[in-house]
């Protein structure tokens, strides 16, 4: 232990790579021999855990401790899921025989949980063996954006935007004409079926007398009067609101008009002056 103990303090005041090896030294490292990438890795989980308990401050007996179960540790991690794996770092952690005072024990148990679960796949496929995985490869076509057009071809910015606003509003205006198409061919269906219910339920077997009948008929009239209010007033109110926006279109295209005649005087009087090309 004396010796373990010396060699971290030296690996403490070397560089990374050096510290590693010096680390090492320590330790026979058969769990992965034969095999130098896997076992490369496998020592620096132990040099990165021994590192972080000494910059922790942790007692020089309690840093051995430390790189004596990250050594065990890590083969013990295979084939082990997020929850059994922090379970069995917790349980090596309470193993040490130098007990830990809680907050080192909170501080690596934090430190090493998540590291390896930040990286968990990474070292399952190291430990299951399957490090030199086949890699899938995609090849993607690059469109680049369209060739730009001359700048004598473009549209000026404020034009632009009122194009933009008249196209919005005519596509408007189409939703709201089918709509009151809807409406009147609603109506008409509606009478008709009123109509031809009404016409069934008269008996022809007998005879109804004149009362009776101004009776019925007014009360076919009535009935198709009120169905045909409700309809108009829907209608009514579309039409409203189409001509709402047959109004905005005519604002904006007198608006668009006097912008150009404005930006040609404008053009006539100063020269050397531009506007912003919309492409």
């Amino acid at each position: 232990m004396d010796a373990l103990k010396t060699a971290i303090q030296e690996a403490a005041r070397l560089k990374r790579d050096e510290g590693i090896i010096r680390l090492n030294s320590c330790f026979q490292w058969r769990e992965f021999e034969g095999d130098d990438q896997r076992q490369k890795i496998h020592q620096e989980f132990v040099y990165e855990n021994v590192m972080y308990s000494v910059q922790r401050g942790l007692p020089w007996a309690a840093v051995a401790q430390i790189a004596n179960l990250s050594k065990e540790l890590l083969p013990e991690l295979r084939g082990l899921e997020r929850s059994e794996a922090a379970s069995l770092i917790q349980t090596r952690l309470s193993q040490c025989v130098h007990r830990l005072s809680p907050s080192h024990h909170a501080t690596m148990y934090d430190f090493m949980v998540q590291t390896y679960i930040h990286h968990q796949s990474l070292y399952q496929a190291f430990l299951k063996e399957e490090v030199n995985l086949n890699c899938m490869h995609s090849h993607l076509e690059i469109q680049v954006p369209p060739h730009p057009l001359p700048l004598s071809e473009g549209t000026d910015l404020g034009i632009w935007e009122k194009q933009q606003a008249l196209k919005e509003l005519m596509a408007v205006e189409t939703v709201k004409l089918a709509e009151i198409h809807r409406l009147k061919e609603q109506a008409e269906a509606q009478i008709w079926e009123k109509a031809e219910v009404s016409l069934s339920d008269l008996s022809l077997e007998g005879r109804l007398d004149k009362q009776a009948l101004e009776s019925m008929v007014h009360s076919i009239l009535q009935s198709e009067v009120d169905m045909l209010k409700e309809i108009l007033i829907k209608e009514i109110r579309a039409v409203q609101e189409l001509l709402e926006i047959r109004l905005s279109q005519t604002a904006l295209q007198g608006a668009g008009h006097s912008s150009d005649a404005s930006g040609f005087s404008q053009k006539g009087s100063t020269s050397g002056s531009t506007k912003p090309k919309k492409k």
